[in-house]
């Protein structure tokens, strides 16, 4: 066991962030998981949205951009995926799974 002999040994000051900001765009994807072939993204913001679909090996198997229609994953395995999506500068990460 290590003590202190003083107090003023010890630093007692935390690890913070001054200033938080809330990412203003948030990402929803739906249904998750899917059986349907195709996943919804909902946003804030109606602007288009860069969209890339990784598999567990790291290989990305689908990269597009959407502006309000749904991902179209027909072509992907049942399995689990990595979706990465972009806005306006806000990216996200999300696992979507597909039955």
């Amino acid at each position: 066991q290590i003590l202190s002999r003083y107090a003023s040994d010890v630093d007692f000051s935390t690890l913070s962030v001054n200033n938080v900001t809330a990412n203003a765009t948030a990402f929803s994807l739906y249904p998750n998981p899917t059986t349907s072939g195709f996943v919804n993204i909902k946003t804030a913001s109606t602007e288009a949205i860069n969209v890339s679909v990784y598999n567990v090996l790291g290989k990305q198997v689908i990269n597009t951009t959407l502006n309000n229609t749904p991902l179209n994953v027909s072509s992907l395995n049942a399995g689990v995926y990595i979706v990465n999506i972009n806005q306006n500068g806000n990216t996200t990460t999300k696992k979507l799974v597909i039955k």
